[in-house]
């Protein structure tokens, strides 16, 4: 909603987006996904989940054009794992990090 409102000239904002972390879900079931992004938001970490229907270029693209520093896939393995990839935009760098809330947002500060 932040970056519709701001691109319609709506509000003006110095950011181009106030998410952290942009949460890219690669499954149906959204129930991990929004557990996370809530156990996050929770813990001080604006977090965004990636809802459109398109292709994993795109969310990447989306991420990087709205200056977002972290991006999270999550699918099924990551869910069947307990493990997820964090991917810091500027550097491109990816860690691996336990899906727990607690330790993502240790590991993004």
């Amino acid at each position: 909603m932040f970056y519709k409102l701001n691109e319609l000239n709506l509000i003006q904002a110095k950011q181009k987006s106030i998410a952290n972390v942009l949460i890219i879900p690669m499954i149906e079931n959204l129930e991990k996904p929004i557990t996370l992004a809530t156990n996050l938001r929770n813990l001080g970490v604006k977090t965004e989940i990636y809802l459109n229907d398109k292709k994993l270029k795109a969310k990447f693209k989306y991420a990087d054009k709205l200056k977002i520093p972290y991006v999270i896939v999550i699918g099924e393995d990551e869910i069947a794992n307990n493990i997820v990839k964090v991917k810091d935009m500027e550097t491109g760098e990816e860690r691996s990090v336990s899906l727990e809330a607690s330790e993502i947002a240790n590991g993004i500060r």
